[in-house]
């Protein structure tokens, strides 16, 4: 969608045969470094993609992860597994279609006025939430507003002066400033819905209920074993370019915690688990060379990276940063801790995201590896040693960083293979490898210095929003764990969010690209290949893989995937 379009009057019927998309959706896009369309790669152990045929209904699809949730309110969850299982209790008002563009599902018809301050949405009359309730208007503008006040992406919707019920099933949002983005922003999954008067009736949720309009609903949560959600039977108002517009084929998902990478490996190929995306990656050749499973795997635009406290000394000195930036060679980091599954980035932004910088362009801006510039930034602060490797010091006090990394594998593993780089020039990085609630708390608490960390976007406005954004630091509740403020960013992010002219946008973007590299807040290392392991009796595949992100569309697999 252009953004001449964006400003039009827009059915999914009229959509849908403006782009020609029809049955389970467009063709992949190949590897096109320019166009933003990353390349999609998906082989079973035979060289052929399996799982291509059409689920049955009923049983039990049990999918494996080595992290627990910590809430399933939808508004206040941030972290991915709690996400993996919200998307199939949840959904928002557009979906990203197989063009990769935002289409209305919620909503029958939408418009904007001519500088995109104005939004009128229509609701699907008929969609009802779990408990039986309708999402009218008046539920839409109590959900989104519940997720402005309550939500750490709240800054997705925050610009909004207002949103209002103008109808039974009418909503109307207006802005000060222009919005042109704000169609993208509403396929993130937690801008959805939830039940009102199930968070009125419930004094825990998200912890003893969750209720929305999606394929399944709430039925049980084992602490530290499994959260497992049975088949919404109503449910018929999927997108149309999924093949399946519902209710899902699995009787239940049961969405299970293995935190041993080995016991979830093991579970996946032999065991009960029928599929996964928390396969360690240096296990993909263990999944592709057992006899039950297989793998589908696509270079993608999740960066993996260090953010550095940019509030806390000695990492509040740039040339602290960058010597960290220089000091880290990306390649064994990607072959130890990823098993050679990524590819090296030197800005935020992978090269295939939408307006990413090129590679040449991030390579010639970024602190490429040099450990002899590493020693001269750390040398012209005050940081000396006596002899190579040996911890350098200013003042009397040692050069010191507190270094914390999530126990998921790929993260502690980046960890263990950077802190000793680290060392080489002097720098003595304190590794502490923590799970999710201590590892949050203390990110929130602003207790580090450094910290492996990865959250992406196929845009690049989306993916340096929330890590960097000044007003998302993580001590406020966001996920900024730079705790970076920078008022000439935060400006270029507005420009290039609100700006009704299309090339300016792309332009401030741009430099908010190039000011991150200036500024080092972050230490890019490299973009993940995205994996999914599953069961060859798992059927569906094909259909979910089409969608040319379909990593990122983990709501399709609970319709499309089956046994």
């Amino acid at each position: 969608m252009t953004d001449k379009d964006i400003q039009k009057q827009i059915s999914r019927r009229r959509y849908l045969e403006t782009i020609g998309v029809t049955g389970a959706g467009a063709a992949l896009a190949g590897c096109t470094s320019g166009s933003g369309t990353p390349t999609t790669e998906g082989t079973g152990t035979d060289g052929g993609m399996s799982g291509g045929d059409t689920p049955s209904s009923g049983g039990t699809f049990v999918v494996g992860s080595s992290s627990k949730a910590s809430t399933l309110d939808l508004h206040k969850a941030t972290r991915r597994p709690e996400q993996t299982i919200l998307s199939a209790i949840h959904e928002p008002m557009f979906r990203m279609n197989p063009d990769l563009d935002p289409e209305a599902h919620l909503a029958a018809d939408w418009s904007s006025n001519e500088d995109a301050t104005e939004y009128v949405f229509t609701l699907e009359e008929g969609i009802t939430f779990h408990n039986g309730d309708e999402l009218t208007a008046e539920e839409v503008v109590w959900s989104w507003e519940r997720f402005v006040e309550n939500s750490p992406q709240s800054y997705l919707l925050a610009p909004a002066d207002s949103f209002e019920a103008t109808g039974d099933y009418e909503v109307t949002v207006s802005f000060s400033d222009p919005y042109p983005l704000l169609p993208r922003y509403l396929t993130n999954p937690l801008t959805g819905f939830v039940s009102r008067s199930a968070v009125e009736e419930s004094e825990n949720y998200g912890q003893n209920i969750a209720v929305g309009t999606g394929p399944y609903q709430w039925e049980s949560w084992e602490r530290g074993t499994a959260v497992t959600v049975s088949r919404y039977e109503d449910y018929n108002w999927a997108p149309e370019f999924v093949s399946n517009q519902g209710p899902g084929y699995p009787e239940e998902f049961r969405f299970e915690h293995h935190p041993e990478a080995t016991t979830l490996l093991n579970e996946l190929t032999d065991g009960g688990v029928h599929g996964s995306s928390y396969i360690t990656l240096t296990d993909t050749g263990e999944v592709e060379n057992s006899d039950g499973a297989s793998l589908v795997r696509k270079e993608y635009t999740r960066p993996g990276y260090l953010a550095i406290n940019t509030q806390k000394a000695p990492t509040d000195n740039v040339n602290v940063r960058r010597a960290i930036n220089h000091a880290v060679n990306k390649q064994p980091v990607i072959e130890a801790a990823l098993g050679g599954e990524g590819y090296p980035i030197w800005s935020i932004v992978p090269p295939i995201a939408v307006n990413g910088l090129s590679e040449e362009r991030a390579k010639e801006l970024g602190e490429q590896y040099n450990q002899s510039r590493a020693r001269e930034l750390l040398e012209q602060e005050g940081w000396t040693n006596s002899s190579q490797g040996e911890t350098r010091t200013k003042d009397g006090e040692e050069l010191t960083l507190t270094f914390y990394a999530f126990t998921i594998p790929r993260y502690a593993q980046m960890g263990e293979v950077i802190a000793p780089m680290l060392g080489e020039v002097g720098i003595n990085a304190e590794l502490e490898v923590l799970e999710a609630g201590t590892l949050y708390n203390n990110l929130e608490s602003g207790n580090h210095h450094i910290t492996t960390m990865a959250y992406g976007g196929n845009w690049a406005v989306n993916a340096i929003e929330p890590i960097l954004l000044g007003e998302n630091t993580a001590t406020e509740g966001g996920t900024n764990y730079s705790l970076w403020e920078n008022d000439e960013f935060d400006e270029l992010l507005n420009q290039a969010k609100t700006s009704p002219d299309e090339e300016a946008r792309q332009e401030a973007i741009t430099q908010a690209q190039e000011l991150i590299i200036e500024e080092a807040p972050v230490t890019p290392i490299c973009a993940f290949n995205k994996i999914y392991g599953y069961k060859n009796e798992v059927a569906g595949m094909d259909a979910w893989t089409e969608h040319p992100w379909w990593p990122d569309q983990e709501w399709m697999n609970r319709l499309e995937l089956g046994l």
